[in-house]
């Protein structure tokens, strides 16, 4: 792929801004699955089916995300327009997603919760997929590990800090109906969609004035992507099912294991943990990724959040689970920041949209598989099982399980990036891909 020619230079403040439309959509989407849709699920579904009811919302709302991104990214790919290929993407699905809060709060059962999280999935999608071309659209090759850095720092700070604010809300209405405190809590996420989107149109349209000679409209045939993205593809799947499964269940973890009273504010404060450390780890990946390579930042990530994971396992209190979460947020950090500059890496010109259409697909998919535990969770809770291992009988809970399971995720999705072989200096061109 060939180095973009946008004249001027890209400081650590200008990354920030092209990746601010990430703190407003990914903080919007990961507190109303972390914080918002469990609290209105425990009100609106019976106790003893909560993972399951929750699972099913977050697995239907994926399987939107993905239609959605495939028609999305193409077509983005194509557009021409005086406000160019993506910004009128990121403006769309702003006022679609401030459209979908609105009816989370005039919600008033499972079922309409259902339809108007499908539509705010969709939503999303209208406007994330097209936005997570910019890095290969914009940025020198040079730059990308730090860009993609800053991109996982933002998305991350998005997500800290909503679901913190959220958390400290919902927290005044423990035991009861959240009433007020529901529609606070989306206003402030509508108002962080506004502002990203504005901050990351404005660099875009303003760094984009070269796009169209650098990319002249052609039909293209085929995909055209990269020969080794199939086998990253699996692996980010794996990865992104064991980050996204605490993600969906840790309240419900943090309520019926280490039995605090208000779960919904204990969690927000462990997300600060994690979300402080992460931040952290993500910009020190940053700057190393692009010196020594991806994977040995990736393996030390994945190793380092299998064994945090497991060890949560041994968790008794708040103190615990904050100590543990810091580790995991460090972990998650180097892995999600790595990960993200290899996605990059793999790109190819003209066709940036779709090709992180398939790295969002991975994305999409591991987080449904995740959603598809809550069954499973619900099962083992009320069974109980016990095995047999080195003499001790050992109760399997459905949340063990889980933590188990997730830890050899992050390694199988490490290891099976071993073979793959890839040159970040250089991105790969359609015509080259045939050669």
């Amino acid at each position: 792929m060939a180095e973009p020619t946008t004249e001027g230079r890209w400081d650590n403040l200008e990354l920030l801004r092209l990746n601010a439309f990430g703190f407003g959509t990914n903080g919007v989407f990961l507190t109303m699955e972390i914080m918002i849709l469990p609290v209105l699920t425990l009100f609106l579904v019976s106790d003893e089916l909560k993972n399951t009811y929750l699972g099913f919302l977050g697995f239907s709302g994926l399987l939107i995300a993905a239609m959605i991104q495939f028609g999305i990214a193409p077509l983005s790919d194509r557009t021409r327009s005086r406000l160019g290929r993506r910004v009128p993407f990121l403006l769309s699905g702003c006022m679609l997603i401030c459209l979908g809060l609105v009816l989370v709060g005039l919600a008033p059962n499972y079922v309409v919760l259902f339809v108007v999280w499908l539509f705010i999935q969709g939503s999303i999608n209208v406007g994330y997929g097209p936005y997570q071309a910019l890095i290969q659209d914009l940025v020198p090759v040079k730059r990308i590990g730090l860009a993609s850095s800053y991109k996982i720092l933002s998305d991350a700070a998005g997500a800290l800090i909503l679901i913190f604010v959220a958390g400290e809300l919902l927290g005044f209405a423990a035991g009861s109906t959240p009433g007020i405190w529901i529609w606070i809590a989306l206003a402030v996420l509508g108002a962080s969609m506004l502002v990203t989107t504005g901050i990351t149109s404005s660099v875009v349209i303003h760094r984009q004035k070269d796009e169209a000679a650098r990319y002249p409209f052609q039909p293209q045939h085929g995909l055209g992507l990269h020969p080794q993205l199939s086998r990253f593809l699996v692996s980010r799947l794996l990865i992104l099912a064991a980050i996204a499964a605490f993600q969906t269940y840790g309240m419900f973890f943090i309520k019926d294991v280490i039995e605090l009273t208000n779960p919904a504010q204990a969690l927000g404060r462990m997300i600060l943990v994690i979300g402080s450390s992460l931040l952290l780890s993500v910009y020190l990946t940053g700057r190393f990724s692009d010196r020594i390579g991806r994977k040995p930042l990736i393996f030390a990530g994945a190793i380092g959040a299998a064994m945090a994971t497991i060890w949560m396992l041994s968790a008794k209190n708040t103190g615990d689970v904050l100590m543990i979460a810091s580790v995991i947020g460090f972990s998650i950090g180097t892995l999600l920041s790595a990960n993200w500059a290899m996605a990059n890496d793999l790109g190819t010109s003209g066709r940036e949209a779709l090709h992180m259409g398939f790295v969002n697909l991975a994305t999409i998919t591991g987080s449904a598989l995740a959603k598809v535990a809550g069954p499973g969770i619900d099962l083992l809770n009320r069974l109980e099982p016990t095995v047999l291992f080195l003499d001790h009988n050992y109760t399997i809970s459905g949340y063990s399980a889980l933590l188990i399971g997730c830890g050899l995720l992050f390694l199988a999705g490490a290891f099976l990036l071993l073979p793959l072989k890839i040159d970040s200096q250089a991105r790969v061109s359609p015509s080259s891909i045939h050669q």
